[in-house]
């Protein structure tokens, strides 16, 4: 099982440390400092970064926690904020922490967003296309592509 725990950032944001004994993911660091703080108090490994989507308040910290850690970096393909180690795109799995995400497409927010399911944990990180009372504002895509995205997320179990 995985522990799954917000680290708050900025002043209105969240980044997604992902555990499992000494190991450990980040999804979407748009900072740095909080995450090397929480890796610290926690003694784990940072191994793997997942990345929703460009906006620099995702990707802020990604730079410098992999000049640091050596961790591996996973993010949409054709993202402005690539390259990344892999890139993916929708049908795609991510095997991080013995658990396999499925990668599903939601523009909207951005063109390039993508989201990361585990049927497993039941757990979903889907950066800014759904939050708890809405959902992330229409940047580069359309309203009927984050009507659809939203669609598909509302599917999941």
């Amino acid at each position: 099982m995985l522990t799954i725990s917000p680290i708050p950032a900025f002043s209105d944001n969240y980044i997604w440390l992902v555990q499992s004994g000494k190991s450990a993911v980040v999804v979407d660091p748009g900072e740095p400092e909080p995450v090397l703080r929480a890796l610290s108090e926690r003694q784990v490994d940072l191994t793997d970064i997942l990345i929703t989507h460009h906006h620099h308040d995702h990707t802020g910290a990604v730079s410098r926690l992999k000049d640091e850690t050596g961790c591996i970096l996973w993010g949409p393909s054709g993202s402005p904020a690539g390259p990344f180690d892999y890139m993916l795109a929708e049908g795609d799995t991510v095997e991080v922490l013995g658990t396999t995400f499925d990668v599903l497409a939601v523009p909207g927010h951005t063109l390039d967003h993508i989201a990361y399911f585990s049927e497993f944990e039941k757990a979903l990180f889907c950066g800014d296309t759904l939050f708890v009372g809405g959902c992330g504002r229409v940047f580069e895509g359309t309203a009927p592509q984050m009507r659809a995205s939203l669609k598909k997320l509302a599917q999941l179990p």
